[in-house]
């Protein structure tokens, strides 16, 4: 009996312990920056790479969708794949413009850590507006501008618009309709992520410039904490 005792005392014991560790791996997950970078050539290749392999992942996943759906009929079979796919593209859109800002982040930190002049480090930080807000969050309007707009050829334009004559108008205008509002939402949707990403990198690397030119390194530190936290407060909304 003692024995049996021990042994449950020990089980209920490792389930406690082991279940604040899973916990803490996850918050740990929200509340860090997750870019493991030792160079800014390395930040603005992952920052690159990023943008167009997350484009080329939901071009590839329109693409299939559209082998599926080729006429009216496979159209209305479909529609809920369809809007499911707008809200993919929408949550990887936005997970995207928050890695953005972390690697906005990581570059400047890599930056203010370097032992060189303030005129150096005011230098570097432009990169970050190279590099992240010109080159990859300007690329990332592809994902509002292509991948998105080319739903409304597929599907509005060419799909639905063939069955006019073909079924009951009344079914064709509402599937129209739906498919335009569908369609609309999404890229508005995705233009004020984009639109949103890139003021606050821009907003971030002009203040912190604007700091590191005045040699005021409190209040360089305090404009990184400031866009770390609202970063992790946006990590922490898309995990809700």
């Amino acid at each position: 009996m003692k024995k049996l005792m021990c042994l449950s005392l020990c089980f209920v014991l490792c389930g406690c312990g082991a279940m604040p560790t899973a916990q803490n791996v996850e918050v740990k997950k929200v509340n860090v920056i997750e870019v493991s970078a030792s160079s800014l050539d390395e930040i603005e290749e992952m920052a690159s790479k990023d943008v167009e392999d997350t484009k080329e992942k939901l071009e590839s996943e329109r693409n299939a969708l559209g082998e599926k759906i080729t006429d009216f009929d496979t159209y209305t079979k479909n529609e809920d794949k369809v809007k499911a796919f707008y809200d993919q593209a929408l949550k990887q859109t936005e997970l995207l413009s928050i890695r953005l800002r972390e690697y906005a982040y990581k570059y400047a930190e890599l930056v203010m850590n370097e032992d060189a002049s303030y005129k150096v480090k005011y230098k570097d930080l432009s990169g970050i507006y190279e590099y992240i807000y010109d080159d990859a969050a300007k690329t990332m309007y592809d994902i509002y501008d292509k991948t998105l707009k080319d739903m409304y050829d597929i599907y509005y334009d060419e799909v639905i618009r063939a069955a006019y004559d073909v079924v009951d108008y009344e079914q064709w205008y509402d599937a129209r309709s739906d498919a335009y509002d569908d369609w609309y939402d999404a890229r508005s949707d995705a233009y004020d992520i984009w639109y949103d990403t890139r003021c606050d990198i821009y907003d971030f690397q002009y203040d912190l410039r604007s700091e590191v030119y005045d040699h005021d390194d409190k209040r360089a530190q305090k404009k990184m904490d400031k866009f770390k936290k609202s970063i992790l407060r946006m990590k922490e909304d898309v995990n809700d």
